[in-house]
């Protein structure tokens, strides 16, 4: 099977997904759709023991999601979730958390809004001391509602969550480490060695020993499928409360009319900070 918005290269057991979307790698409905059907594949997949998630774009391992396709889905039921109390973008971390395979995110550059919810639920997560990390929904009106929410105030714990939920800055990848959202931030020259070897590593382990694992941890965080699915319910609900509300329209038709370039995206939370005091 072919993609468009990232391409494959298998190494032994180890699958390198580069993610590729230009300009900016934004998360969009083909990219969410693609990642789905990969996600279906590597389920029966035996050959493959470790994912590698990176991107081929230095400057942006993800943007964050696609403001034309956000109101597009929005619009358009048959965009959306089957399930009401679960949205796409939701859907998609699941998918990916329950594979078979240990799934790493290893981020360089910019990882905001969608790209931040996916990578949270892969397995692991590695990142460059000088990348970016941020939650930009908030200044624009509405929230995390990839799971963002629920899953960084799990990691982070409450008061960590708020704080990177609604400052809207960029956190270093030395900085989401110390929160919890990376499992190390590492100099961006020893990053690619670092998760290679992990890779290599865990890849001479068998689907038995790496399923013990996971069967352990399964039990361990049982009590906690029910809050996690209500926290998801409960972003989509700030989500439509939030889309019928000017504050919400302002800040993404704002967005929209820059037209998501380059030049906006390197600076995201400066762009959205200079929009705001022209809207006042």
């Amino acid at each position: 099977m072919s993609y468009t918005t990232f391409s494959l290269k298998q190494e032994g057991a180890v699958l390198r997904v580069a993610l590729s979307n230009p300009p900016v790698n934004l998360m969009n409905l083909k990219m969410t759709e693609e990642l789905f059907q990969l996600s279906g594949q590597l389920f029966v997949d035996t050959s493959v023991k470790v994912v590698i998630l990176e991107s081929a774009d230095p400057e942006f391992f993800i943007a964050h999601f696609d403001l034309d396709d956000l109101v597009k889905s929005a619009a358009d039921p048959s965009k959306a979730s089957k399930y009401p109390d679960i949205n796409a973008l939701q859907a998609l971390a699941l998918s990916w958390q329950g594979l078979p395979q240990v799934t790493i995110a290893k981020v360089q550059g910019r990882c905001r809004g969608a790209g931040l919810e996916f990578a949270m639920g892969l397995s692991m997560r590695f990142a460059s001391e000088d990348s970016k990390f941020c939650a930009p929904e908030a200044s624009g009106g509405f929230l995390a509602c990839g799971g963002g929410t629920t899953r960084i105030a799990l990691a982070a714990g409450p008061a960590r969550a708020l704080e990177f939920l609604l400052s809207g800055r960029d956190y270093s990848g030395l900085e989401a480490e110390r929160y919890g959202l990376v499992n190390r931030a590492l100099p961006a020259s020893d990053l690619d060695q670092y998760v290679d070897e992990l890779a290599a590593q865990i890849s001479q382990r068998s689907f038995g020993v790496i399923g013990m694992h996971r069967d352990v941890f399964k039990e361990v965080y049982a009590p906690m499928i029910d809050p996690l699915f209500a926290g998801l319910a409960k972003e989509n609900d700030g989500l439509r409360s939030a889309m019928a509300t000017e504050e919400f329209a302002q800040g993404v038709e704002g967005l929209r009319s820059l037209g998501q370039t380059r030049e906006y995206e390197l600076n995201l939370p400066e762009t959205i900070s200079n929009l705001s005091q022209a809207n006042k």
